[in-house]
């Protein structure tokens, strides 16, 4: 098999410290448009919640006199509303399973170094969330620190992090982890 890769926990720190240093795992690594399919796949579902959301909103307040129009937060509400179960659904299967539906649908998942299924933890809280808010935190500090345009650092820094990111898919000596990876011990492999 061209495309997997023998003993994939080769280049995590301090591997043996916590393992056997004679267990191998052969696992079939996701190919890099399979994830980059599964992140799209991800984002048109949640931007379909947002665009019903949406519709939602307009329907009511195409209902409404005009005196009592609704505002901002009812738009949020109906954000809120569809967002929630869809958001929840995708932690509950990636808790369960290591895939979210995108992962599902081109049968890839996530996996702990070790083999095993990452839990909660390790795919939703670490991976995503933890993730997210240091991509998040990181240009805010960077506007502080060098008072920077924020409009522009942002967007810099957030193209940045994707560019890293897919340069990272396409490199086979590190297994395709990405930085979410890194953070949270994982590896994407074919089901």
């Amino acid at each position: 098999m061209p495309k997997s890769q023998r003993n994939f926990s080769k280049n995590i720190y301090d591997y043996y410290d916590f393992h056997d240093s004679e267990s191998e795992i052969e696992v079939e690594l996701a190919s890099p448009w399979q994830r980059i399919a599964a992140y799209i796949i991800n984002v048109v579902l949640y931007s379909i919640c947002i665009f019903l959301a949406a519709l939602l909103y307009v329907f009511h307040k195409g209902f409404q006199p005009e005196s009592m129009h609704i505002n901002d937060i009812a738009l949020n509400i109906c954000i809120l509303i569809l967002s929630i179960p869809f958001i929840t659904a995708q932690w509950i299967m990636m808790s369960k399973t290591g895939q979210s539906i995108g992962k599902r649908l081109m049968k890839i998942k996530v996996i702990n170094l070790d083999g095993c299924n990452p839990g909660f933890v390790s795919t939703v809280f670490i991976r995503e969330i933890l993730f997210e808010t240091i991509v998040s935190i990181f240009p805010y500090l960077l506007i502080k620190i060098f008072n920077l345009d924020p409009g522009y650092t942002e967007k810099i820094f957030n193209y940045l992090i994707i560019f890293i990111c897919l340069f990272m898919l396409f490199r086979t000596d590190t297994n395709r982890r990405t930085l979410q990876d890194y953070l949270a011990k994982t590896i994407v492999i074919k089901v």
